[in-house]
């Protein structure tokens, strides 16, 4: 009994600190809120068990993409007080490389999404964290990302794709996000997107100035190597390439929009640590 009672404070108490790292930059739009604490937090601390499957997926599969180099294995992601993404080559395969996808099973929509993440460092290479909904999924292509591009991981990139066209923006993070843990989070919101870093607001966009995302996706968290079409983007991973990734914690707090009749997160949301 005491060691539960234990477990549920420190639960609560991780909850409380990743709320109140937000707390000063709540989304501005009139009527909207936060939610009082998260809907999902992993944290990555527990060995992968049946249950934590039934909310989350790890890719593992040859993938014919032409901006991946890469196929999807399960062998290149594992929980260790965290979770770790590494990509690793491969011999006799039309991609080069192997590397790690995780999806959350439930669909999530409006809220603020946060993640701890130290990314992979190296030309070529592609760290992320997003919510992506398409066709695959029987809807049109919406996404919304947070990308660390290893050739240059002092920069942070910024995109959103509503029914498959892309924005896109590179911010300036005046240090290298490859060297330390970090937090970093957005808000989507139904009339805006914003970007932080340790809570401090990096980009905003409204939707008087761009269209926005709409359609509820699935988050993710990956590791990958670009192909030829991307060089000018991520430029080109060397032969024999090996890197990796760090996750301390995923969040989702849904936001409160009024008059909304159905609730922003998925039916089966838990803290999954």
């Amino acid at each position: 009994m005491g060691k539960s009672h234990a477990n549920r404070s420190a639960r609560c108490g991780l909850f409380a600190a990743i709320y109140l790292a937000f707390a000063t930059t709540a989304p501005a739009e009139s009527g909207t809120v936060l939610a009082q604490r998260p809907t999902l937090l992993e944290t990555f601390k527990k060995p992968i068990t049946p249950d934590w499957h039934r909310h989350w997926a790890i890719a593992h599969y040859r993938f014919s993409h032409p901006f991946f180099d890469t196929d999807w294995s399960r062998d290149n992601l594992h929980i260790d007080k965290g979770l770790h993404l590494t990509l690793t080559p491969q011999d006799n395969a039309d991609n080069r490389f192997l590397g790690a996808s995780l999806r959350r099973k439930e669909r999530t929509h409006f809220g603020r999404y946060e993640v701890s993440i130290r990314p992979a460092k190296g030309a070529g290479l592609v760290t992320g964290f997003f919510t992506y909904t398409g066709p695959h999924y029987g809807t049109r292509h919406d996404e919304i990302d947070i990308e660390f591009l290893g050739q240059d991981t002092t920069r942070l990139n910024i995109a959103w794709f509503v029914d498959g066209k892309l924005y896109d923006r590179k911010v300036d993070l005046g240090f290298d996000a490859a060297q330390t843990l970090r937090s970093y989070a957005f808000d989507w919101l139904p009339d805006r997107l914003r970007w932080y870093v340790d809570g401090t607001l990096l980009f905003e966009v409204t939707e008087e100035e761009a269209p926005l995302p709409k359609e509820p996706g699935f988050l993710f968290a990956n590791l990958w190597a670009a192909d030829t079409p991307l060089t000018h983007w991520a430029g080109t991973a060397q032969t024999g390439t090996h890197a990796k990734a760090f996750v301390g914690h995923m969040s989702f707090t849904p936001a409160k929009i009024p008059g909304a009749s159905q609730p922003q997160s998925g039916p089966d949301t838990h803290p999954g640590s």
